[in-house]
C-alpha cells in the first residue's frame, strides 16, 4: 500500500505582513553582564498604601557590604533612595528582606545596543517606598543627640558627685584613678614623658568640660520625684504653676461642669475623699475652675492610688484599663494621661513613681488651699503615716509645723487633737531637704 503525502491546505490569502522581531537581530549577539557593585542600574519600586507624588525626585545612596565573598566576585551593596522635597514628609526607599523564598530571587533587565550588537544584563533591585513625618524624625534626632551628650559626661558627673557627697573611700579611689591614669616614667623613656606631658597640657580642657557643683545640684533636683519648681519665682504662686503640676493634657481632659451643676441644684456628689468633700461645695459655688480642676485631679490621684495592687518591696502594679476606669469612674483619656504621667514603661509603680505621685498630690493641694495645707485629711485619704505625709510636703520645699493657736481655732480642733494635724506652708526662699550623708566609719 502506497503512502501519500498530505498537501498543505491553501487558505487562498496573501502571506502575513508581520515579521518576527528576532528576524532583524544579527546572527551573533555578544552578551555582557554588568556587575551590580560597579554600576547602579534601574530599580523596581513598590509603594504599599502610599500615593507617591510624580514631581518628587529621589537621591540615590549606595552602601557596600562587609560580607566575605569568593575571589573575583564583586561585593554586593545596599541601595537607599531618599527625598526631602515634600514640605512635611520624607520619602525613603530601601530594600526590605521579608525572609521568604521570593526574597532570594533576582530580577534582571537587558539593554540591547544595535550599533555594537551587545546585550547588557543589569541586576534590578527591589525597593519599598515609605513616608515619615519630618517633625517626628527631628524629635528622634534631637533625642539621640541629647542622649549622646548625657552619655559623654556621665562619668565626669559621677566622679564629681562622688567627690562632693561621697565617702572618704570613694574619694580616695577616684583620686587614685586620676593619679594612675598617667604612666610614670620609670625607665626614663622620652616617649612616656612626651605622652605624660601631652596629657597634662590637655587636662585643663578636660576639666573645663566637667560640671560644676551647681550643675550637679540642678541635675540632682531634676532627678528627684517631685514637680519641677521654678527657682526664679518672685511670688509663691509662681513656684508651682498648675500647668507644671498637673500638665496641659490632664487639665484639658478634666471636666468640672458636673460639680458646678450639682452645687447649683443643691444635689450631693459622691466622692471617696475627705479632703475633696470638704472643699468641693465651696469651690463649686464660687465657680473657681482652676482650683476645681486641681481638686478633681487630687480626687483622681487618690482613686488611682487606691486601685494599685501591692507587689512587695514598696512597689505596686497598675490594674487593667477596664478595672482602672471603674475605680476612677472616668473615661479613657484621663486614665491614659495619668498612667503616662506617673507609671513606668512596664506599667508598674516603683518606689520612685509612688513618691512622684504623692508629691504631685501635695503640690496640687497647695494650689487648692492657697499654699497652706492641713495634711490630716490627705494623710487619711492616701493611707499614709504622719511621718510620710510630712516628708512629701518637705520634699516640695514646704515648712511643716504644728498648728498655732489661731490656726487651731480655725480648724476647730482641741489641743489634744493637734497631734494629728500639721500645717504645711510654702514660703520663699524654698528650702529642700538635703540628701542623707553616709555615716562615718569608726577607725
Amino acid at each position: 500500500m502506497s503512502e501519500k503525502k498530505r498537501k498543505r491546505y491553501d487558505y487562498g490569502g496573501e502571506p502575513a505582513s508581520k515579521k518576527a522581531a528576532m528576524a532583524s537581530l544579527p546572527l551573533k549577539v555578544r552578551l555582557k553582564f554588568v556587575e551590580g557593585a560597579d554600576v547602579l542600574g534601574p530599580v523596581i519600586a513598590s509603594t504599599p498604601g502610599l500615593s507617591f507624588p510624580s514631581n518628587i525626585s529621589l537621591k540615590t545612596y549606595k552602601k557596600g557590604s562587609n560580607s566575605i565573598l569568593p575571589p573575583g566576585t564583586s561585593s554586593p551593596y545596599e541601595l537607599l533612595l531618599h527625598s526631602s522635597d515634600h514640605p512635611r514628609l520624607d520619602y525613603t526607599a530601601q530594600e526590605e528582606k521579608e525572609g521568604n523564598s521570593d526574597s532570594l530571587l533576582k530580577d534582571y533587565v537587558g539593554v540591547f545596543d544595535p550599533a555594537t550588537n551587545e546585550l547588557q544584563l543589569v541586576e534590578v533591585h527591589k525597593v519599598t517606598v515609605r513616608s515619615t513625618l519630618r517633625s517626628e524624625m527631628d524629635e528622634l534626632r534631637e533625642e539621640r543627640e541629647q542622649f549622646a551628650a548625657r552619655k559623654n559626661t556621665l562619668t565626669a558627673r559621677r566622679h564629681a558627685l562622688a567627690m562632693d557627697f561621697g565617702s572618704k573611700k570613694s574619694k580616695k579611689a577616684i583620686a587614685d584613678q586620676y593619679e594612675n591614669s598617667i604612666a610614670r616614667n620609670r625607665d626614663g623613656d622620652p616617649g612616656d614623658e612626651a605622652v605624660a606631658s601631652a596629657v597634662l597640657q590637655n587636662m585643663g580642657k578636660t576639666t573645663a568640660a566637667m560640671p560644676t557643683k551647681e550643675d550637679l545640684q540642678v541635675t540632682m533636683d531634676e532627678s528627684r520625684p517631685r514637680p519641677k519648681a521654678n527657682g526664679k519665682a518672685d511670688s509663691v504662686p509662681d513656684v508651682y504653676p498648675i500647668e507644671t503640676v498637673i500638665g496641659n493634657e490632664i487639665l484639658t481632659a478634666i471636666q468640672v461642669k458636673d460639680w458646678v451643676d450639682a452645687a447649683e441644684r443643691g444635689e450631693p456628689v459622691e466622692v471617696h475623699s475627705r479632703y475633696v468633700a470638704k472643699r468641693m461645695l465651696k469651690l463649686s459655688k464660687s465657680k473657681d475652675i482652676t482650683k476645681l480642676k486641681a481638686l478633681k485631679f487630687i480626687q483622681h490621684c487618690i482613686d488611682f492610688n487606691a486601685a494599685l495592687k501591692s507587689r512587695g518591696k514598696g512597689a505596686k502594679m497598675v490594674p487593667l484599663k477596664e478595672q482602672l476606669e471603674a475605680k476612677l469612674r472616668v473615661s479613657g483619656p484621663i486614665v491614659n494621661a495619668i498612667k503616662r504621667k506617673f507609671t513606668s514603661e512596664t506599667n508598674d509603680m516603683t518606689r520612685w513613681h509612688i513618691d512622684r505621685l504623692m508629691t504631685h498630690v501635695a503640690a496640687a493641694a497647695l494650689i487648692v488651699d492657697n499654699f497652706e495645707v492641713d495634711v490630716n485629711d490627705l494623710r487619711d485619704d492616701l493611707k499614709l503615716e504622719n511621718k510620710e505625709i510630712k516628708q512629701y510636703f518637705l520634699e516640695i520645699g514646704c515648712r511643716v509645723n504644728p498648728p498655732t493657736e489661731p490656726e487651731r481655732t480655725k480648724l476647730k480642733v482641741t489641743k489634744a487633737e493637734t497631734i494629728n494635724h500639721s500645717i504645711a506652708k510654702l514660703k520663699l526662699p524654698l528650702t529642700f531637704p538635703k540628701p542623707p550623708r553616709a555615716p562615718k566609719k569608726r577607725k
